[in-house]
């Protein structure tokens, strides 16, 4: 009886300590695959409602901000000129962004955005949003040679080629390898890195959809620079 009160105790700490490690060992895999929480810039639009930028400016992460101006021929988003006034009135350095749509002629596009966003308010390079529920109904040809006349025309007005923006899986279907050489942005959710089919690299990877931002009620796309992308390769 005295030997097994002594081996009961020193079993269930046995047990204990083995079911701490298995979870220790369970959180580590678990973390391991979770996105660092770094970021570098941000994305907003509509869908982000008023913003306080104010409480976003003081973040220190955020280098850059793009802002959604203009969709199609005739949307302007309802919070753009707030939230270009508003952000660069509190140090924040910002773009704007095109969201493309097939469903309108891609010159009238272009002045539409043109004539929406401010050559003095912009400190970026323009950015062109492509993506698989705007341009749907199109060939991959016809996404092809509208995002070049699209891209022609920001480096005509504006001196420089843009972003172009994109899910990684939409751009190597309809994008690759045409445009490689562009400044890209790719959005991919998750731990693993976006890559692109042919020579080239990535610039920028918008890795969630679900941050958080002092400021700004809801989630935010949260956005990093790739290795060798600074803020000065975006500059306008």
């Amino acid at each position: 009886m005295v030997k097994s009160s002594y081996i009961r105790p020193f079993g269930i700490v046995c047990l204990l300590f083995s079911l701490l490690l298995v979870s220790v060992q369970t959180i580590t895999a678990k973390s391991s695959k979770e996105p660092k929480r770094h970021f570098d810039g941000i994305d907003v639009s509509h869908h982000q409602g008023k913003i306080n930028w104010s409480e976003v400016a003081k973040n220190r992460q955020i280098q850059f901000v793009y802002i959604k101006a203009t969709q199609g021929t005739t949307i302007k988003d309802e919070y753009y000129e707030r939230n270009i006034r508003e952000a660069r009135k509190h140090g924040l350095r910002c773009g704007s962004y095109h969201y493309l749509s097939s469903k309108t002629p891609i010159r009238q596009q272009f002045r539409h955005f043109y004539r929406t966003i401010k050559r003095y308010s912009q400190d970026l390079i323009p950015m062109i949003d492509v993506e698989r529920e705007g341009v749907r109904g199109w060939t991959r040809k016809q996404v092809q040679d509208s995002v070049a006349v699209f891209a022609w025309l920001i480096k005509k007005h504006y001196g420089k080629r843009p972003l172009i923006y994109s899910q990684a899986n939409f751009y190597n279907s309809h994008l690759a390898p045409r445009f490689n050489q562009n400044f890209l942005f790719l959005g991919k959710y998750g731990a693993e890195r976006p890559s692109i089919k042919g020579v080239g690299r990535h610039n920028i990877w918008q890795f969630s959809e679900r941050g958080r931002v002092n400021g700004i009620r809801g989630f935010v796309d949260l956005d990093r620079f790739m290795s060798g992308t600074s803020l000065s390769n975006i500059r306008l």
